[in-house]
């Protein structure tokens, strides 16, 4: 198989998971196998992956003990054979113009170690249009000035270079190919929670340049409103402190031409944390004690590497 297909699961809906399988077998390419990883699925849902699977052609499922999302990429990577991998998650979709340009790329990828696709954002209750088929593959290599561009990119998603009408290369681990022996070398961050595949695909930029882009629509990224990132979570606090944390020396290896990127994740992070817990029934204290409790804790680090500075200026 040239490619891997890799889709975590965990307690996923079955409608769901059928819509992401069904979206791989929408053309007559099928040189790829997939690995579906149950990341400790209860007992309902993990009978009903084995059960499913026996209708999708070259197509495995593998129970693990619940690890988490980092844990489960790695797991899928370690049992993969291609000689690309990719990731999909199981409540969204791949396009078609995706299967028609996985067939092109088998006669280019190999010059590649990373090849970049777009993700379309679908709102819940909107229609899921796909853009017309392009029969050309309109691959472009990025050359040293796009590197600097992704890789500010892959902080705060504000480059204009990687966005296409309604299309843009997301800093999740979706929509690209990634050589294998490149993804073995460089696993997901399974000791945190929150941001392991930012730092990932921080990662890979650190190890190539040899990179490329397609700018087709490959991946439907489906709102959901149930999604754990979404729910309430008394953790948000230190989830992002500890993100933030991490992306710091990747910052700092570039002389602070970054600082700027760095600042957007911060404010991201931020809003992030109000809506994921001051501003939901988790937090019972009050609204001025929340509010004192969230200015005191952008008074600490790494928090006021970037609020001071910004604050005095206005911005």
């Amino acid at each position: 198989m040239f490619y891997s297909i890799i889709i975590p699961v965990y307690n996923n809906e079955v409608s769901d998971v059928r819509r992401c399988l069904d979206s791989f077998y929408r053309s007559s390419f099928n040189d790829f196998e997939i690995l579906v990883m149950d990341d400790g699925s209860k007992k309902e849902c993990a009978r009903t992956l084995d059960q499913i699977i026996i209708e999708y052609p070259h197509t495995s499922v593998y129970h693990l003990a619940h690890g988490g999302a980092a844990r489960t990429r790695n797991e899928g990577i370690h049992r993969a054979k291609g000689t690309y991998i990719c990731f999909a998650d199981a409540d969204d979709m791949v396009t078609r113009q995706f299967l028609l340009d996985l067939a092109k790329l088998k006669k280019y990828a190999c010059d590649y170690d990373v090849v970049y696709g777009l993700v379309h954002y679908v709102k819940q209750g909107t229609e899921r249009e796909e853009n017309p088929h392009i029969d050309s593959l309109e691959l472009k290599k990025i050359d040293a000035k796009g590197y600097c561009e992704l890789y500010r990119h892959m902080f705060d998603l504000g480059s204009p270079l990687y966005r296409k009408d309604n299309g843009y290369v997301s800093r999740g681990p979706v929509a690209r190919i990634v050589k294998r022996e490149l993804a073995e070398k460089h696993l997901f961050k399974s000791e945190l929670v929150l941001g392991e595949d930012e730092l990932w695909n921080l990662d890979l930029l650190e190890a190539t340049d040899k990179l490329a882009v397609v700018y087709h629509e490959w991946y439907l990224y489906i709102e959901n409103l149930m999604s754990t990132s979404r729910k309430p979570n008394p953790d948000f606090i230190g989830q992002h402190r500890d993100l933030l944390v991490s992306m710091l020396p990747y910052m700092q290896k570039h002389e602070g031409s970054l600082e700027g990127a760095f600042a957007n994740r911060v404010f991201e992070s931020l809003h992030a944390i109000i809506n994921g817990y001051y501003l939901t029934p988790l937090e019972k204290e009050g609204f001025l004690k929340s509010m004192r409790e969230f200015n005191q804790m952008v008074k600490n680090y790494p928090y006021t590497l970037i609020t001071y500075k910004y604050a005095n200026r206005g911005g």
